[in-house]
């Protein structure tokens, strides 16, 4: 899906993390592979929606909040111009719930990317609300960067490895616990 101008968009979800930067990263190769524009997203969300709808949200400066969020994008798209300098990247700010903002933008864009902060020691566990409800509702793909896909690969060493002929098939291990959660859940199908 491209807008009526003919140029390919890829939104990134920027929230400052870690996989925020690797997502964006990842969307700008992407870009670089499809000669499409990225464009950073970052939500900043209003005071009346971080409390409850019954309770009165305490004063807040709004200057010193946008001119953080300019901060973070700032920092985020940094590394991702150097390392892409042809891909054009635009940044935009604006105020909403997260999820709302990203599936708004999505509404006109070939790709939705979004970095997944994994949380404890389970690296397998559910996504967030934002990423689950950008995937329950986008029209366009999500992807979903949980880790540094442009990290190098070591490929293993040859004489660490175990005898394959002893090795059971693929179809004969014990799944992981991850699966074998998926298994009673009806997901797995």
């Amino acid at each position: 899906m491209t807008i009526e101008s003919g140029v390919r968009r890829i939104i990134v979800g920027v929230d400052g993390s870690a996989e925020s930067v690797t997502a964006l990263q990842w969307g700008c190769l992407e870009a670089s592979l499809r000669v499409a524009e990225v464009v950073a997203v970052l939500a900043l969300e209003a005071a009346c929606h971080q409390v409850a709808s019954y309770a009165l949200p305490a004063p807040r400066s709004v200057g010193g909040s946008w001119g953080a969020a300019r901060d973070v994008l700032r920092r985020s798209v940094s590394e991702a111009i150097t390392l892409f300098p042809d891909v054009i990247l635009r940044t935009e700010i604006t105020e909403g719930l997260a999820a709302r903002v990203l599936l708004d933008q999505a509404a006109h864009a070939d790709l939705l990317v979004l970095g997944r902060t994994a949380y404890g020691p389970d690296p397998y566990r559910a996504a967030g609300p934002v990423i689950r409800a950008c995937l329950r509702a986008s029209v366009c793909p999500v992807v979903i960067i949980g880790s540094d896909p442009m990290a190098p690969k070591i490929p293993p060493d040859p004489k660490d490895a175990a005898d394959t002929k002893d090795a059971p098939h693929p179809a004969q291990r014990e799944p992981e616990r991850w699966q074998r959660h998926l298994e009673g859940t009806g997901a797995a199908r």
